[in-house]
Protein backbone atom coordinates (compact mmCIF):
# COMPACT_ATOMS: atom_id res chain seq x y z
CA UNK A 1 0.00 0.00 0.00
CA UNK A 2 2.79 2.43 0.93
CA UNK A 3 4.52 1.68 -2.40
CA UNK A 4 1.31 2.47 -4.31
CA UNK A 5 0.93 5.80 -2.47
CA UNK A 6 4.61 6.64 -3.17
CA UNK A 7 4.24 5.83 -6.88
CA UNK A 8 1.06 7.93 -7.08
CA UNK A 9 2.79 10.83 -5.30
CA UNK A 10 5.84 10.60 -7.60
CA UNK A 11 3.65 10.49 -10.71
CA UNK A 12 1.73 13.53 -9.47
CA UNK A 13 4.97 15.44 -8.83
CA UNK A 14 6.26 14.63 -12.31
CA UNK A 15 2.96 15.81 -13.86
CA UNK A 16 3.00 19.07 -11.88
CA UNK A 17 6.68 19.68 -12.71
CA UNK A 18 6.07 19.05 -16.42
CA UNK A 19 3.04 21.36 -16.38
CA UNK A 20 5.06 24.11 -14.69
CA UNK A 21 8.01 23.73 -17.06
CA UNK A 22 5.78 23.71 -20.11
CA UNK A 23 4.29 27.08 -19.16
CA UNK A 24 7.69 28.78 -18.81
CA UNK A 25 9.36 29.43 -22.14
CA UNK A 26 13.08 30.00 -21.68
CA UNK A 27 15.78 31.60 -23.74
CA UNK A 28 19.55 31.68 -23.48
CA UNK A 29 20.52 35.37 -23.78
CA UNK A 30 24.01 36.42 -24.76
CA UNK A 31 25.94 39.64 -25.17
CA UNK A 32 26.03 40.84 -28.77
CA UNK A 33 29.42 42.44 -28.24
CA UNK A 34 31.55 44.36 -25.81
CA UNK A 35 33.01 47.67 -26.92
CA UNK A 36 35.45 49.25 -24.48
CA UNK A 37 37.23 52.54 -25.00
CA UNK A 38 40.06 53.99 -22.95
CA UNK A 39 39.84 57.74 -22.30
CA UNK A 40 43.35 58.50 -21.06
CA UNK A 41 42.90 62.17 -20.22
CA UNK A 42 39.91 61.35 -18.02
CA UNK A 43 41.43 58.09 -16.65
CA UNK A 44 38.30 56.12 -17.59
CA UNK A 45 37.26 53.02 -19.45
CA UNK A 46 33.88 53.43 -21.12
CA UNK A 47 31.75 50.45 -22.13
CA UNK A 48 28.96 49.72 -24.61
CA UNK A 49 27.18 46.37 -24.73
CA UNK A 50 23.79 44.83 -25.47
CA UNK A 51 21.97 41.60 -24.67
CA UNK A 52 20.47 39.48 -27.47
CA UNK A 53 17.72 36.85 -27.30
CA UNK A 54 16.72 38.08 -23.85
CA UNK A 55 12.93 38.09 -24.23
CA UNK A 56 10.35 35.34 -24.47
CA UNK A 57 6.57 35.42 -24.51
CA UNK A 58 6.44 34.59 -20.79
CA UNK A 59 9.00 37.28 -19.91
CA UNK A 60 7.03 39.80 -21.99
CA UNK A 61 3.95 38.90 -19.92
CA UNK A 62 5.92 39.66 -16.75
CA UNK A 63 7.11 42.98 -18.22
CA UNK A 64 3.46 43.91 -18.87
CA UNK A 65 2.42 42.98 -15.30
CA UNK A 66 2.92 46.52 -13.97
CA UNK A 67 5.60 45.33 -11.52
CA UNK A 68 9.08 46.85 -11.34
CA UNK A 69 11.39 44.47 -13.20
CA UNK A 70 15.09 45.03 -12.49
CA UNK A 71 17.97 43.99 -14.74
CA UNK A 72 21.50 44.15 -13.33
CA UNK A 73 24.69 44.63 -15.33
CA UNK A 74 27.89 43.92 -13.40
CA UNK A 75 31.27 45.03 -14.74
CA UNK A 76 34.39 43.46 -13.20
CA UNK A 77 37.97 44.48 -14.05
CA UNK A 78 40.33 41.53 -13.62
CA UNK A 79 44.01 40.78 -13.77
CA UNK A 80 44.40 37.50 -15.72
CA UNK A 81 44.71 34.55 -13.36
CA UNK A 82 43.08 36.33 -10.40
CA UNK A 83 39.43 35.38 -9.80
CA UNK A 84 38.90 38.39 -7.50
CA UNK A 85 38.01 41.56 -9.43
CA UNK A 86 40.30 44.56 -9.08
CA UNK A 87 37.38 46.99 -9.59
CA UNK A 88 33.64 46.40 -9.92
CA UNK A 89 30.68 48.46 -10.97
CA UNK A 90 27.03 47.46 -11.10
CA UNK A 91 24.13 49.31 -12.66
CA UNK A 92 20.45 48.44 -12.50
CA UNK A 93 17.89 49.12 -15.21
CA UNK A 94 14.32 49.23 -13.92
CA UNK A 95 11.30 48.56 -16.17
CA UNK A 96 7.65 49.22 -15.35
CA UNK A 97 4.57 49.29 -17.57
CA UNK A 98 1.66 51.57 -16.70
CA UNK A 99 -1.35 49.94 -18.38
CA UNK A 100 -3.70 52.87 -17.68
CA UNK A 101 -1.44 55.38 -19.45
CA UNK A 102 -0.08 52.76 -21.90
CA UNK A 103 3.45 54.00 -21.13
CA UNK A 104 6.65 52.07 -20.43
CA UNK A 105 8.93 53.62 -17.81
CA UNK A 106 12.64 52.94 -17.52
CA UNK A 107 15.09 54.14 -14.92
CA UNK A 108 18.84 53.58 -14.88
CA UNK A 109 20.67 53.57 -11.54
CA UNK A 110 23.60 55.45 -13.07
CA UNK A 111 21.69 58.39 -14.58
CA UNK A 112 18.72 58.19 -12.19
CA UNK A 113 16.33 59.82 -14.62
CA UNK A 114 12.95 58.40 -15.58
CA UNK A 115 12.46 57.79 -19.29
CA UNK A 116 9.08 57.26 -20.99
CA UNK A 117 8.51 55.02 -23.99
CA UNK A 118 5.33 54.55 -25.97
CA UNK A 119 6.26 51.23 -27.64
CA UNK A 120 7.43 48.08 -25.95
CA UNK A 121 10.11 47.59 -28.62
CA UNK A 122 11.84 50.90 -27.87
CA UNK A 123 11.54 50.30 -24.11
CA UNK A 124 13.01 46.79 -24.31
CA UNK A 125 15.86 47.94 -26.56
CA UNK A 126 16.92 50.58 -24.03
CA UNK A 127 16.38 48.15 -21.12
CA UNK A 128 18.92 45.61 -22.42
CA UNK A 129 21.54 48.10 -23.65
CA UNK A 130 24.44 49.83 -21.92
CA UNK A 131 25.72 52.94 -23.70
CA UNK A 132 28.79 55.03 -22.85
CA UNK A 133 29.01 53.83 -19.26
CA UNK A 134 32.16 54.65 -17.30
CA UNK A 135 33.05 51.31 -15.74
CA UNK A 136 36.68 51.66 -14.60
CA UNK A 137 38.87 54.41 -13.15
CA UNK A 138 42.38 53.84 -14.53
CA UNK A 139 44.27 56.46 -12.52
CA UNK A 140 46.04 53.95 -10.24
CA UNK A 141 46.36 51.04 -12.70
CA UNK A 142 49.78 49.73 -13.74
CA UNK A 143 50.44 50.46 -17.46
CA UNK A 144 52.64 47.33 -17.70
CA UNK A 145 49.92 45.00 -16.36
CA UNK A 146 47.37 43.23 -18.58
CA UNK A 147 43.68 43.47 -17.64
CA UNK A 148 40.34 42.25 -18.95
CA UNK A 149 36.73 43.25 -18.32
CA UNK A 150 34.00 40.70 -17.54
CA UNK A 151 30.33 41.68 -17.83
CA UNK A 152 27.44 39.69 -16.35
CA UNK A 153 23.69 40.31 -16.42
CA UNK A 154 20.88 38.97 -14.23
CA UNK A 155 17.24 39.63 -13.34
CA UNK A 156 15.87 40.02 -9.81
CA UNK A 157 12.96 37.84 -8.67
CA UNK A 158 9.61 39.59 -8.37
CA UNK A 159 6.46 39.17 -6.33
CA UNK A 160 3.31 39.07 -8.46
CA UNK A 161 -0.01 40.07 -6.92
CA UNK A 162 -1.72 36.71 -7.47
CA UNK A 163 1.26 34.58 -6.32
CA UNK A 164 2.21 33.82 -2.73
CA UNK A 165 5.87 33.19 -3.57
CA UNK A 166 8.42 35.21 -5.52
CA UNK A 167 8.86 34.43 -9.20
CA UNK A 168 12.43 33.66 -10.23
CA UNK A 169 12.79 35.51 -13.53
CA UNK A 170 16.15 33.85 -14.17
CA UNK A 171 14.15 30.71 -15.02
CA UNK A 172 13.08 32.59 -18.16
CA UNK A 173 16.81 32.79 -18.97
CA UNK A 174 17.37 29.07 -18.37
CA UNK A 175 18.84 30.08 -14.97
CA UNK A 176 22.05 31.21 -16.69
CA UNK A 177 23.61 34.63 -16.19
CA UNK A 178 24.84 35.86 -19.57
CA UNK A 179 28.53 36.73 -19.40
CA UNK A 180 31.09 38.19 -21.79
CA UNK A 181 34.79 38.96 -21.31
CA UNK A 182 36.94 41.39 -23.26
CA UNK A 183 40.29 40.67 -24.81
CA UNK A 184 43.27 41.36 -22.56
CA UNK A 185 44.47 44.95 -22.71
CA UNK A 186 46.97 47.34 -21.17
CA UNK A 187 46.40 50.91 -20.08
CA UNK A 188 48.16 53.16 -22.56
CA UNK A 189 49.93 56.08 -20.93
CA UNK A 190 49.15 59.32 -22.78
CA UNK A 191 46.20 57.88 -24.76
CA UNK A 192 43.23 60.15 -25.36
Amino acid sequence: MFELITQTFNASMVAVTQLFLSTVITTNPWFEGLDIQYLGLRHEIVCNTRLQDSFTETLDEVLLSGQNITLHFRFDLHVPGDPKPLQSKEIVNGFRFDSEANVYYLVNSEEQKLEKFFTIGAAKDTYITVRNLVVVNTENLDPDQEYFLRVTAFLDPIKLENKSESVNLMMRWASVKPTIASEKFKIQVGAT
